[in-house]
């Protein structure tokens, strides 16, 4: 019973260090700036101060998802793109 017991503590730990790891350089793009009409990139102090069409929605953590959103990063406005990998 110990051994089934150790065995699955660590494996959940195990488990859990994976979280951490960072995906590949390959896999992740710098964000891109949301640009005005004149070129200029849009300022912000949150991320809903973002100009944004319907169909991206505001990212709602420090992780790429599946879906590009966008963030109020050093007050500016850029898209995230998804994780490509």
């Amino acid at each position: 019973m110990r051994t089934r017991i150790g065995a699955l503590v660590l494996a959940v730990v195990a488990g859990l260090a994976g979280c951490g790891i960072p995906p590949p350089e390959e896999c992740v793009q710098d964000p891109e700036p949301v640009l005005d009409a004149q070129g200029d990139v849009y300022r912000c102090i949150a991320a809903e101060d973002c100009p944004r069409s319907s169909r991206i929605s505001l990212c709602v953590d420090d992780t790429r998802g599946d879906v590009a959103c966008l963030r109020c990063l050093d007050t500016r406005c850029v898209t995230i793109a998804p994780e490509t990998c």
